[in-house]
């Protein structure tokens, strides 16, 4: 799927993604006691903390565009991943039911389709840029006509998949992270690798001048309106849950910016570390939720003492990254998967 040379800042581009991910799913357990305070740290925290999941997603479609996977591979590929989500809602029972779709699951079925949503890419008389954008667009347009589609903007209803039919239904458009419109991202991925490098700076410029300007306007229209800003669910004009139109050119925007900024100037080792463990640790920094979940509301936690918190506990995450990747990469779910491949490999005709 990847080239045998590994480029430093993909790897870190990993591990920032993942330690936001660390830091998100952190805020959002150990909420504040009260939630009228306003901190820059909370600002911070919410804004980087929503660029995690894109980001993840745009780096697959980014390795897939550099590599090539048969059928055999992919369904290897994809079963781990579903395999790791399993794990993931068997650790987090506060937050999911087994069954519930996630990223990881996400990212299965994006490697399993990824000849659908490639191809548009390799179009010749359409540039993957021109390709790219005219989704973005259309998925826009669709998503503030036929909002209802994505079903309800709350986490239970989200999470909830009591038959075979509702999995269905959240792992292609009303779950957490369905495919539509979350394919997007690993299409910005792609474009990315697709992308001459010496070209990537004046690319992304446009993107950050295109993305900056349209958000800006969106947000000008909602103090207008006199409409909340953004949430992660809820009643506002820019949603996570679901991903909404003015979401997708936010966090598309956002994800250029990062991989601009690391790529030129922050792929530092340390953190490429961390992105060589990233589904580790993405998997494993769910299991002490579920004995910390409620230690903030039984202490009424402030804000800023939950901030503070976040922010130690995706540090130690980092550090433990670092040293896992160092001291015993061969016990990461990784190394695990790269060995199920290979055997299965072995095995087949």
């Amino acid at each position: 799927m990847a080239n045998s040379t590994r480029l430093v800042h993909i790897d870190a581009l990993r591990g920032l993604a993942v330690l936001l991910m660390v830091m998100v799913h952190a805020a959002a357990t150990w909420n504040p006691y009260t939630t009228t305070q306003i901190s820059p740290l909370a600002y911070i925290i919410s804004g980087l903390g929503g660029l995690a999941a894109p980001l993840f997603v745009s780096l697959l479609g980014w390795g897939l565009a550099r590599g090539q996977m048969d059928w055999s591979q992919r369904f290897i590929r994809a079963g781990f991943l579903c395999f790791c989500q399993g794990l993931v809602n068997l650790t987090s029972p506060h937050l999911f039911e087994f069954f519930t779709p996630g990223v990881l699951t996400l990212m299965a079925l994006l490697i399993l389709t990824e000849p659908m949503w490639m191809a548009p890419l390799h179009m010749k008389r359409r540039s993957p840029e021109s390709v790219l954008l005219f989704t973005m667009a259309a998925l826009y347009v669709l998503l503030e006509i036929k909002s209802e589609w994505q079903g309800l903007s709350e986490w239970g209803p989200r999470v909830a998949t009591p038959n075979a039919s509702t999995f269905v239904e959240h792992l292609l458009i009303t779950g957490t992270y369905p495919l539509i419109p979350w394919f997007l991202f690993a299409m910005l991925g792609a474009t990315i690798a697709l992308t001459p490098s010496e070209i990537q700076p004046r690319k992304a410029r446009i993107a950050l001048a295109i993305g900056l300007t349209t958000s800006l306007l969106i947000l000008i229209d909602t103090i207008r309106l006199g409409q909340v800003w953004a949430l992660p669910s809820g009643d506002a004009r820019l949603t996570f849950f679901p991903a909404n139109g003015p979401f997708l050119i936010a966090a598309t925007t956002g994800s250029v910016l990062l991989w601009s900024v690391i790529q030129r100037t922050l792929a530092s080792p340390a953190l490429a570390s961390v992105g060589r463990v990233s589904l580790t640790i993405y998997v494993a920094h769910f299991i002490p939720f579920y004995w910390l979940h409620g230690l903030a509301q039984s202490q009424s936690w402030s804000l800023q003492t939950s901030s503070f918190v976040v922010m130690i506990y995706t540090l130690l995450w980092a550090g433990f990254g670092i040293l896992w990747h160092r001291k015993a990469e061969r016990y990461t779910l990784e190394s695990f998967m790269r060995s199920t491949e290979a055997a299965l490999a072995l095995k087949s005709p």
